[in-house]
């Protein structure tokens, strides 16, 4: 069977389920739904905030790949059927580093994920090396991204992302600086949050290559692109452990 045949890609409100329409495209937050064509059932979302271009690159993606695929490849591409129950949502959550032992400081964000309640730590990207966007002159990053399934707000997700920048000593300075650890809140489920020190989806998510290149890693359904070239993001040779208790 055809992909296409068994599944449809939608543009949609997150709380109606209703069409985004164009008087609408730039006011409200867009999910990309896949639903089963007959019973209309959702089988996985992807919130995208505001950016409606992203949106469109990813539901035009998925469509190509609903026209072109079987049925059972995209159900194991895509991870269809593999969300977390109940209350556990998947989230995801980016590292970065240019100060200090980058490696190690990356490796403690993962261990110190691990070891907070309510979290478990069940997919690391590769480490990439990546070109410093913004701010001064710096040295190269190393970048990564963290997939967890977790009970926690987004709130607390922010609360533990500065508690271990803290832990790292992170100082901050000017924007877009150099700093000894990096640890943003990407995706939480199909959260939707706009306030003013926390914004899910993350409000830079799809403008950055850094991040897209190792989202991609963990779910080519969540990175709408992945730049030609990664743009400055090249694979290093670190490599992250998975955290042997939780």
């Amino acid at each position: 069977m055809r992909a296409g045949d068994r599944f449809v890609v939608r543009l949609e409100e997150p709380d109606t389920g209703e069409p985004v329409t164009v008087a609408h495209r730039d006011a409200i937050p867009v999910v990309v739904r896949v639903r089963e064509r007959s019973a209309g059932t959702v089988v996985r979302a992807i919130p995208t905030g505001t950016d409606r271009a992203a949106a469109e690159a990813l539901a035009e993606r998925i469509a190509n790949d609903l026209a072109h695929l079987d049925a059972e490849a995209f159900v194991a591409a895509y991870g269809i059927g593999s969300a977390p129950a109940n209350s556990v949502r998947r989230a995801y959550l980016g590292l970065g580093s240019n100060l200090g032992d980058r490696a190690a400081l990356l490796q403690g964000a993962v261990d110190g994920l691990a070891a907070t309640d309510g979290i478990t730590v069940v997919a690391l990207s590769s480490v990439y090396e990546t070109e410093p966007v913004g701010g001064p002159e710096q040295l190269e990053y190393l970048n990564a991204v963290v997939a967890v399934d977790t009970e926690l707000t987004p709130r607390q997700l922010l609360e533990v992302a500065q508690r271990l920048e803290g832990a790292a000593a992170r100082v901050r300075g000017e924007q877009w600086g150099p700093r000894t650890l990096d640890v943003d809140v990407l995706l939480v489920g199909e959260e939707h949050v706009d306030e003013p020190d926390l914004v899910v989806p993350h409000p830079r998510l799809y403008e950055r290559a850094f991040v897209m290149v190792p989202l991609a890693d963990l779910d080519p359904m969540l990175a709408p692109w992945v730049p030609a070239g990664e743009a400055g993001v090249r694979r290093s040779e670190v490599e992250l452990a998975q955290p042997q208790t939780q």
